[in-house]
């Protein structure tokens, strides 16, 4: 299906004088793109690296994403095409969380592209690879077709359907998601209105129920979250003041409702994650952040980076001393000190 709407008179400025793509902007793209290449690992070579979406047609913003595919035939990267596809997504979704690269405001989305897609030709294509417009666009109206919006808008639902309920960073990757979705529409309307490509994304998501379980799965998070703290606060308090001494299933209890997780190697496995150490000898060395320590015996230390530390007790439960963990360590410290045993 095409839908049609009036833009700007001009391409972005910022990254274009007339029609062509500033030099120094087109070796700065081309160099991220290379490397989000070479993060992909796969053995299909590139084809091309090309400009795509608002900033390569007359219905950009400020805020407007720079859209940087690089083409390569997905059939030479694996010879099912399912499989490589959920992978490309993946290494997608992983390189967007660990490299949120911006310029000038606008976000750079790297997305790896099948060379078997066909795009409509009235589509702005700017090849970085040829230095040449592939599709030229009009400054008069622009067509849109399904598959730019499946394009704008499948890695947001591969992101959503791979969330784990279980996975530590779950609260942040909600928020993260949420807000790059009212970005992304925002920027739409902003631009072009109702028919942008960004806005169709963004309805395209809400019509699947993508934005509702969202919000639904945070909403759970959240009070999940009062629920766990509440809980987990009252009975490592009561165990480290020596009022209710915490026995196995108690302990057992603490893993689930914080996620942790039971490992000799601790913070170096599972960096930021509660985690139980059945052992009363604890090396800090090579952990970057300070993590509190709470034994069987409800003995506890606040254990510093590169140190080494011994408990009298047999097991150590562990709760690094991030952001992750901020709220309810805080909560925590104000019960126990109210009587504890706390060693500085």
């Amino acid at each position: 299906m095409l839908k049609e709407y009036q833009t700007q008179n001009t391409l972005n400025p910022l990254l274009w004088d007339g029609d062509n793509l500033k030099p120094r902007l087109a070796e700065k793209f081309i160099r991220i793109a290379n490397h989000f290449y070479d993060f992909l690992e796969i053995e299909a070579p590139i084809i091309d690296i090309i400009i795509i979406g608002s900033n390569a047609n007359y219905n950009w913003t400020k805020h407007s994403d720079i859209d940087l595919h690089v083409i390569v035939n997905y059939l030479e990267a694996g010879d099912n095409l399912h499989l490589v596809q959920q992978y490309l997504q993946a290494k997608k979704s992983i390189w967007n969380t660990n490299y949120p690269l911006k310029f000038k405001g606008m976000n750079i989305e790297l997305y790896a592209q099948d060379s078997n897609d066909n795009l409509h030709s009235t589509v702005g294509v700017y090849s970085l690879g040829h230095n040449k417009w592939i599709y030229k666009p009009s400054a008069n109206i622009i067509t849109i077709d399904d598959d730019i919006i499946d394009q704008k808008s499948s890695p947001y639902e591969f992101e959503i359907d791979s969330l784990k309920e279980d996975d530590p960073k779950l609260e942040y990757k909600l928020k993260n998601i949420l807000e790059r979705l009212r970005n992304l529409r925002q920027t739409g309307l902003d631009a072009s209105g109702e028919y942008s490509i960004e806005n169709l994304a963004y309805k395209h998501l809400r019509n699947k129920g993508y934005i509702s379980k969202i919000k639904e799965l945070l909403q759970k998070t959240m009070l999940g979250k009062l629920q766990i703290e509440e809980s987990v606060i009252e009975s490592l308090a009561n165990h480290v003041n020596k009022q209710q001494t915490l026995d196995e299933s108690g302990w057992a209890m603490i893993i689930k409702q914080t996620k942790g997780i039971e490992d000799a190697q601790g913070q170096w496995n599972h960096p930021g994650r509660c985690t139980m150490i059945p052992s009363n000898q604890i090396t800090m060395q090579n952990v970057p952040h300070k993590v509190l320590g709470i034994d069987d015996t409800g003995h506890m230390q606040m254990m510093q980076p590169e140190q080494q530390y011994s408990y009298p007790g047999n097991k150590v439960f562990e709760i690094p001393m991030t952001a992750q963990h901020k709220t309810w360590l805080v909560q925590l410290m104000n019960h126990i000190r109210n009587g504890s045993r706390y060693a500085k």
